[in-house]
């Protein structure tokens, strides 16, 4: 977890008018950093519920208390709270700015007199913005936390992963080609084998489980038959973690047991799954290749995994 902290500090209270408000200052800061993020080509930042607390309750503390020296303003402050608010922490920086100018100019300046924090809070990586915003006497306080959440990096991690005929097309050539070296025939991909597999990957992220079997007990040879895939001879490998075809085959072609299912001189089709999300054992990713033979084409009935 990397952690930034950047402050304005308070000006002294001025004898003229109170500062006008903005109608919606938070509005107001979301399109200035914004704005700031796309000169540098920076994605938009899109608003947090958690980071949102965190930030108003930041402002309102320091506002409050009037001077940063009475509250905590080390490195990690800002880590520890948006953790202990639910925010799955991989990244958080903090930017507060004090006085009655309007918002981009406060931005501008503090970009002037703190570049270094300034470039952090604007880094491509952050994913969210919390903003709050409070008053004390005549100051607008408004704190900033930028983050990159657990969710973030997976999102970015599986975004490759979301096309799954592309994933399907990408794996059947890998496993052609593995097949290739070795002057074995190629599998081809068969829709009910691909139904069998997805099926399979998106029940183990659905019910938080690893396993060729299901928590009921069902096997590879029972999920291709409810798919109507009629089997004499059935296999299954199964990876967890991947983020990648490629690694994931890595993996498979790394193991005697799994190589052997892909470059099978048994098998004759093949159907693959890919499944991601967030369960009871974390931010998941979960490969499935089925592998058959259709009953026209053996007299026995075996099951491999």
């Amino acid at each position: 977890m990397l952690l930034a902290f950047g402050v304005a500090m308070l000006p002294e209270r001025p004898s003229q008018a109170p500062t006008p408000v903005p109608e919606d200052p938070v509005a107001e800061i979301r399109r200035a950093v914004n704005l700031e993020r796309s000169r540098r080509g920076a994605a938009e930042l899109r608003s947090d519920p958690t980071l949102d607390r965190v930030a108003q309750e930041r402002a309102e503390e320091i506002a409050g208390a009037g001077a940063l020296s009475d509250i905590d303003d080390s490195p990690d402050a800002i880590g520890k709270r948006a953790a202990a608010a639910g925010y799955e922490t991989r990244e958080v920086s903090e930017i507060v700015l004090f006085g009655g100018d309007g918002f981009e100019e406060r931005l501008r300046r503090f970009g002037e007199s703190s570049p270094d924090i300034f470039a952090d809070a604007m880094r491509p990586d952050y994913r969210s913005l919390g903003v709050g915003v409070a008053w004390s006497f005549d100051h607008i306080v408004r704190a900033l936390v930028f983050g990159r959440s657990a969710q973030d990096e997976f999102e970015e991690r599986t975004s490759d992963l979301e096309n799954l005929e592309r994933v399907r097309a990408r794996m059947l050539d890998l496993v052609n080609a593995e097949r290739r070296t070795r002057r074995l025939g190629p599998l081809v991909e068969n829709a009910l084998l691909d139904q069998t597999a997805q099926r399979h990957a998106d029940d183990m992220i659905r019910r938080s489980y690893y396993s060729h079997e299901s928590p009921e007990g069902s096997s590879v040879m029972e999920r291709s038959r409810v798919a109507g895939y009629a089997a004499n001879v059935i296999g299954e490998n199964i990876a967890e973690g991947q983020g990648t075809v490629r690694e994931v085959m890595q993996g498979w072609m790394d193991s005697p047991r799994h190589r052997d299912h892909i470059l099978s001189l048994t098998f004759k089709e093949i159907g693959m799954g890919v499944a991601f999300g967030r369960n009871d054992r974390g931010w998941e990713i979960v490969w499935v290749q089925v592998f058959g033979v259709p009953r026209s084409d053996s007299s026995r009935v075996r099951r491999v995994r």
